[in-house]
C-alpha cells in the first residue's frame, strides 16, 4: 500500500466514526468482504439474522469425543464421510428449528448444549455467509489443495474474525412487559 491509500483509507474510517457519533437515527454501519453499508435497525437480513454452528473438523475429536455434539443433538450434526468427524448441517439444508414432534425452544437448547459440551471447542456460531466460506476453506484442505498448517491457520484465524463481528451487533433492549407508575416489571 502506498501512502496515499493507507489516508484515504485513514480518512474514510474517521468519517465513519464521525458519523456514528452523530447519527440518532439508529442507523449502523456494517462492513463485509464485499465493501460495507448503513443498516437500520429495523431492517431484516440474513448475515445479520441467525447464527449457525459450524464445526471446525481439524480440531474435532470425531467418534473418540467423550460428549458428541452428535448425540445431544443428532438433527444438526453428523459424522462426516471422508474426514470421520462432527459436521453440522449448513443453514440452507436444515429447515427450522423444529424436529420432528420438538420443540423450537427444546431443539436451540439442545444445539447450545452440544456446544457448550465441545471439549476442544471447535463449534463456532457464525452466519450463513461465513459457513460457506468456512466450509470451502475446510474442503481446499480436504482435497489437499491447501496445506495443512497454512489452511488451519486460515480457518482459525477467520473463526476469530467471524466471532468479533458477530458479537459486535447490538443486542436488543430488554423491554418491560408493563410498567406501573413507578416500576417497570419485566
Amino acid at each position: 500500500m502506498d501512502a496515499q491509500e493507507i489516508t484515504t483509507r485513514l480518512v474514510l474510517a474517521y468519517e465513519l466514526l464521525l458519523e456514528e457519533a452523530e447519527n440518532p437515527t439508529g442507523r449502523r454501519w456494517r462492513s463485509s468482504g464485499s465493501g460495507g453499508g448503513w443498516i437500520d435497525d429495523e431492517e431484516e437480513d440474513e448475515e445479520d439474522g441467525d447464527l449457525w454452528p459450524w464445526v471446525n473438523e481439524i480440531r474435532c475429536l470425531g467418534q473418540s469425543c467423550r460428549s458428541s455434539c452428535i448425540v445431544t443433538a443428532p438433527f444438526l450434526f453428523s459424522y462426516a464421510e471422508d474426514t470421520a468427524r462432527a459436521r453440522a448441517m449448513s443453514p440452507n439444508a436444515f429447515q427450522g428449528w423444529s424436529v420432528g414432534g420438538e420443540t423450537k425452544d427444546w431443539a436451540r437448547y439442545c444445539v447450545n448444549l452440544a456446544v457448550g459440551q465441545c471439549p476442544e471447542l471447535c463449534i463456532h456460531y457464525v452466519t450463513s455467509d461465513q459457513h460457506a466460506e468456512l466450509t470451502d476453506k475446510l474442503q481446499g484442505i480436504i482435497d489437499g489443495m491447501v496445506p495443512l498448517q497454512e489452511g488451519a491457520f486460515d480457518i482459525q484465524a477467520y473463526i476469530a474474525k467471524a466471532s468479533y463481528d458477530n458479537n459486535r451487533r447490538p443486542r436488543a433492549k430488554r423491554r418491560p412487559k408493563a410498567e406501573g407508575e413507578y416500576v417497570d416489571w419485566y
